[in-house]
């Protein structure tokens, strides 16, 4: 894990090298993380679109045949949450109703109901030894998450 850390160490430092970023740049870094993004965490989840099927998705918006119409939708709906989390992220602070918001941009064509509200029924994720949090451990710890969210920002990046 060492090796890895102070590879991710010399990495920063070189991009650190190339600060500032030239607006087009940024405007690339974002699109970039915009697909790649929204490809892991809806593949994750079990979406099939390939990582060229998401950005088709996302930046051309045509449909891919063959795919469901909910994978589209994921696509999408992720898209629209990465670009309200970019705007958050410019803020000074982040509320509950805030990320309930990223979660009803992500999910409001899919289940208009549950968009932006805490899950009521044990969720779990195929292939992670990991278990999610319980429904009712929900709230607080996502009240927790917040009230430690200045901490966090605070941290250096190195």
């Amino acid at each position: 894990m060492k090796e890895i850390l102070n590879k991710v160490d010399e990495f920063q430092l070189k991009i650190n090298a190339l600060r500032p970023f030239s607006d087009p740049m940024n405007h690339q870094i974002k699109n970039y993380f915009r697909i790649g993004l929204t490809y892991s965490s809806n593949a994750m989840e079990g979406n099939s679109l390939t990582l060229s099927e998401t950005k088709v998705v996302i930046e051309e918006g045509l449909t891919i045949a063959g795919k469901s119409l909910r994978e589209h939708y994921e696509a999408t709906g992720h898209s629209d949450a990465f670009d309200q989390m970019c705007a958050l992220a410019t803020g000074k602070t982040i509320a509950e109703e805030d990320i309930k918001k990223l979660h009803a941009l992500f999910y409001h064509r899919i289940n208009q109901e549950e968009a932006g509200v805490y899950r009521k029924v044990q969720s779990i994720m195929t292939g992670s030894q990991y278990p999610l949090p319980t429904p009712d451990a929900l709230p607080g710890m996502m009240q927790n998450f917040i009230k430690n969210l200045p901490r966090l920002k605070a941290m250096p990046v190195t």
